[in-house]
């Protein structure tokens, strides 16, 4: 696993969808602390490699364009793991962020055809857009239940609840859950 991979997959990326990935790049450290990944290009780099994201070469990255998905993808995930519906605002970002034009192609497989869509322009306007797109396929899919945000206040990571029973309050039961754990025993006391 090169270098790359490492800084991605260390702090737990990777694991659900591009949105959630996104949404996570301005990660708490269970303190408070907040760790901007956009700012960091190895991350990025790893982003765009773990996802198949194809940037055209010599383009730099919007970040600016990239941390205002990020807060309309955030604020899909509060609303999610609160089982609230989104605002008319935050549909209407996302539907802006999904609007680029697109081509459909047949493509032939080893098992037969299926077709795929395919930008007119390959740019970071068709990556934002995959991102959003992997954010419309969440909403639209039975796994919209599972989406929830870490019961830690210092955390609020999204993650994806495998439990059978969709119980599971934070992103990681040993950290941040003992540490809501122990706060609440002290508050207590």
């Amino acid at each position: 696993m090169n270098t790359r991979e490492n800084i991605f997959r260390s702090h737990g990326f990777g694991k659900v969808a591009p949105w959630v990935d996104l949404a996570n790049s301005l990660e708490w450290d269970g303190f408070g602390n907040r760790s901007d990944r956009l700012d960091d290009p190895l991350w990025l780099a790893s982003f765009l490699q773990h996802w198949k994201f194809r940037p055209a070469p010599h383009q730099h990255a919007p970040l600016v364009a990239l941390k205002r998905l990020r807060d309309v993808l955030r604020a899909i995930a509060e609303k999610l793991g609160a089982a609230k519906p989104l605002s008319p605002a935050e549909t209407a970002a996302l539907n802006a962020a999904l609007s680029v034009p697109v081509r459909q192609k047949l493509i032939q497989r080893q098992n037969g055809y299926r077709t795929e869509l395919a930008p007119l322009h390959a740019n970071w306007n068709w990556i934002l857009a995959s991102i959003a797109a992997s954010a419309a396929q969440t909403l639209t899919s039975e796994q919209v239940a599972r989406i929830k945000i870490c019961a830690n206040h210092d955390c609020r990571w999204v993650f994806y609840d495998r439990t059978k029973a969709r119980t599971k309050r934070w992103c990681n039961d040993r950290t941040c859950g003992n540490r809501d754990r122990v706060r609440r025993a002290r508050a207590a006391r």
